[in-house]
């Protein structure tokens, strides 16, 4: 019988505070429009996360009897010349349709840790067949390892 561990096992870093190196940070955003190319930036991921978890809140907003409304996930830097480079779909590709009903999507990807704070995008693949205004909110967790 093998044993595999994770190459960071004992070098990752452990707990910074009393409480623990959890991050949770969120923000929402109301559009006014749910048309392709739109992005929707409803919250800043700090430096020195390592980001595991993304959930996205969503009201319907597209209310039409067959929704149209698409889109992806991914990131931006605040300052492009800091960097990271922009991922628009990181966290969900193209095509994802969260935005259609109301309801709360867990999205699935690798973690990943940002040495430069980074806008969290939703981006429109494809536009909403009747817009209807809602509030869209994202939930980053993640470990706060700090700056290198």
């Amino acid at each position: 019988m093998a044993t595999f561990s994770a190459a960071d096992l004992s070098s990752k870093p452990r707990h910074m505070g009393g409480h623990g190196n959890a991050v949770v940070v969120y923000g929402s955003v109301t559009p006014a429009a749910g048309t392709s190319g739109d992005v929707y930036r409803p919250v800043i991921i700090p430096a020195g996360v390592d980001v595991t978890d993304v959930d996205i809140v969503s009201d319907d907003l597209d209310s039409s009897g067959t929704p149209a409304i698409a889109c992806k996930v991914g990131y931006s830097p605040l300052n492009p010349e800091d960097g990271p480079m922009a991922d628009d779909d990181y966290f969900a590709p193209a095509g994802t349709t969260l935005l259609r009903n109301a309801g709360r999507t867990s999205l699935v990807f690798q973690p990943v840790r940002f040495e430069k704070p980074v806008y969290l995008i939703i981006t429109l693949t494809a536009s909403s067949a009747t817009f209807a205004s809602g509030k869209v909110t994202a939930i980053v967790k993640g470990d706060g390892v700090g700056i290198r």
